[in-house]
Formats: C-alpha cells, structure tokens, sequence
C-alpha cells in the first residue's frame, strides 16, 4: 500500500491500494475513490462494548469506521489547515492519536481507544480519548497548523497546552494536570489545565488547537 500526502492549504493524502489490501477511517472523511474499491465498514470493538458506548454518546466519535478494499485509489481529507504526515508503525508497536486527527489507517494496524482522565475541577475539562493503533502497519493522521515532532528520554518531561497533542507512542505517559496561574490562593482559583507528557517515547504537536474558534 502507498500514501502519498497532497500538499495544499487544506492536505490530503491518497492511498494506492492493490488487490484485497485494505484501509479504514473514520466516517465521513473519504474525499474521492476509484470505482473498483469496494466499501465497507469496520466495528469499533477496542476497550469494549461498554467503552465504545461511552466513546460514542459522550465523545460523539462513531461507532464503525468505514473499510475500504482495493485495487483502486482512494484519497481522504479533513477540512482543516495543516499538515498531513505519514507514519509506519512497527510491529507490537502501539501510537495514540488525538480522536479527529487520524486520516486513515493500512488494515493491518490493530485499533483499540485510549482515554485521558482530565482534572475533573468544577467547569474544567474532563478528559479526552485517543485512537490507539497497534503495528505493523502505515497510518497517516492530519495536524492543523505546524506539526512539531520530538523524542523524549525515559522520564523526561514536557508540558504542553491541552489541544496541542497530535499523537504520542503509547510508551509516553499523559498527564492533565491544573497549572497555576501566579502564586497564592488567587493563583491557584485561576490555574488552567495543560498536559505533562512523560517519556520515554515519540511526541507530536500540533500549533492549532482544531476546538478553539479562529478569528
């Protein structure tokens, strides 16, 4: 299977699939495909009966995502500004996407979810799930604005804004955490959540946080 990534304002990614070679994504997101692929769909069973009910009624992320089977090309998009980054995963390896960044992923990627407990003060967030994709296999995910990518070595830490995480290797620790803004009891009334991120492991960020409105 090839992805090749289509540069633009808005990217996209097309996928070269031969015979039988398979690809998935999330509902919707297709932008064009040959009429030799076929389509199908693909149950969301990672975490669970129980954890994809919750996934679907509280982060409105669909139950099935959508199968397509070559030959053919199929490309997909998301209508966002940004980059568009390929990724080959290695076998047993495990990466978390942020939940409406993945583009699409080579059918032989195991899937499963992965949640982000939040702070859980009163009027703060309460979390955030992540598509957990197990190799071997290609993926491509879609980053709005700049994509920045590092390493961080075992127990090395970083913290960043809370919709600034693109992806991380499964291996890397995310933490919400209440910083405060200032000393002192006012200080920590105004404090604001950001993730820390604990290595070892593979870290991406995104500039854009795609939930914020843009002027």
């Amino acid at each position: 299977m090839q992805l090749e990534v289509v540069n633009g304002l808005v990217p996209s990614v097309l996928a070269t699939l031969s015979p039988q070679e398979m690809i998935y994504c999330e509902h919707g997101i297709m932008l064009y495909k040959d009429t030799t692929v076929g389509v199908g769909r693909k149950s969301v069973s990672g975490g669970g009966l129980l954890q994809g009910v919750e996934r679907v009624t509280v982060g409105g992320i669909p139950f099935f995502l959508t199968e397509f089977q070559g030959p053919g090309n199929v490309a997909f998009s998301r209508d966002g500004v940004g980059e568009v980054r390929v990724l080959e995963v290695g076998p047993n390896e495990e990466i978390d996407v942020r939940e409406g960044s993945l583009l699409c992923a080579e059918g032989t990627l195991g899937y499963g979810m992965h949640y982000v407990h939040g702070t859980h003060r009163p009027g703060r967030m309460v979390g955030f799930w992540m598509d957990r994709l197990k190799g071997p296999g290609k993926l491509a995910l879609h980053g709005y604005g700049n994509v920045i990518s590092m390493s961080l070595a075992p127990r090395e830490v970083i913290t960043c804004d809370m919709g600034a995480l693109l992806y991380k290797s499964s291996t890397v620790e995310a933490k919400t955490v209440n910083l405060p803004f200032g000393g002192g009891l006012f200080g920590k009334l105004e404090a604001f959540e950001v993730l820390d991120l604990v290595g070892p492991g593979k870290v991406a960020l995104q500039s854009v946080d795609p939930h914020q409105p843009h002027y």
